[in-house]
């Protein structure tokens, strides 16, 4: 089979253009699950289920009192001014269903079924709000280094875990955090050869460095300053790429996979801040030099605060 263009991969979904933003360095470890942790801060479950809402000013303190130890609430810019709005970026292409939605809501348990009829009584105790969309996920974590749990994204690559946790809570407690709604390319992806893919990201299946360096290990970019062996424009090396004066984006990632109709599957993408622009903000001033770029497209999202 003759490797596929990104062009005609794009002819067949309608013309989208493709935007990268996955969380390749993806979960927080293990920290201990105390239901006074902001929501971010606890281990998360290995199942969910996420509403897009539409809501009124008025809709937000029925909102907060949705919030639970497996209920996160996140509000927009409508019910929380100082979320503000996440801007536009170049080259993604966003449904309104998915865009910019007052409020989300995310159940977590041990079972998707389970997690998407927790999320039916809890929008049920919510009248007045429209759902614009919803979705099951999960979280496919299949090792553990370190005590931190490993989770292999939608490609197939266990992903490494750089992290920040002292970064995301605002004086209040809460946090900011960006939410993205990305489609994965897979027949793209699939036309690659391993070594290709390999580098592309940065990383073996097994989430080992391409130097060598275990999975939650440091790599020594500063021995590889041409990238002979971690090419420069690999998804973890744009992302972060450990040279003087080149900051990381200070945030927490967690993604989460969602399976919908044929041609709409991917990850929800959360990053949770203190700042969007030493976070995701930074993060996306770097995506056109990504090489994972042309194999994701951002479809949805927003920015949001999730109260303590």
């Amino acid at each position: 089979m003759s490797p596929l263009t990104r062009r005609e991969l794009l002819g067949r979904t309608a013309g989208l253009a493709a935007l990268a933003c996955l969380a390749a360095c993806a979960d927080p470890g293990a920290p201990p699950d105390r239901s006074g942790l902001h929501p971010a801060l606890r281990t998360p479950r290995p199942a969910g289920a996420i509403a897009f809402l539409g809501a009124a000013p008025a809709a937000r303190e029925a909102l907060l009192a949705a919030r639970a130890p497996d209920v996160m609430v996140g509000l927009g810019a409508t019910l929380a001014p100082e979320a503000g709005r996440m801007p536009d970026f170049p080259g993604e292409v966003l449904l309104p269903e998915r865009t910019h939605p007052d409020a989300f809501v995310q159940v977590e348990g041990d079972d998707q079924a389970e997690c998407s009829r927790r999320l039916d009584d809890v929008l049920a105790d919510l009248p007045g709000l429209a759902v614009r969309w919803r979705t099951p996920v999960r979280r496919d974590v299949v090792a553990a280094a370190d005590s931190k749990p490993l989770q292999r994204n939608p490609f197939g690559f266990v992903e490494g875990q750089t992290n920040t946790a002292d970064a995301i809570l605002l004086p209040s407690g809460a946090s900011l955090v960006a939410v993205r709604v990305i489609r994965m390319a897979h027949q793209l992806w699939d036309a690659d050869p391993p070594e290709t893919q390999r580098r592309v990201l940065g990383r073996h299946p097994d989430g080992t460095w391409l130097d060598g360096t275990p999975p939650l290990g440091t790599p020594d970019f500063g021995a590889d300053p041409d990238g002979a062996t971690t090419p420069l424009d690999s998804h973890v090396r744009t992302m972060n790429p450990r040279t003087p004066g080149t900051p990381a984006p200070r945030m927490l990632r967690r993604s989460w996979i969602y399976e919908g109709t044929p041609g709409d599957d991917g990850v929800v993408f959360m990053a949770f801040q203190n700042d969007f622009s030493t976070g995701f903000a930074l993060a996306q001033q770097r995506l056109t030099a990504d090489a994972l770029h042309p194999y994701l497209l951002a479809v949805g999202g927003g920015y949001f605060v999730v109260p303590a």
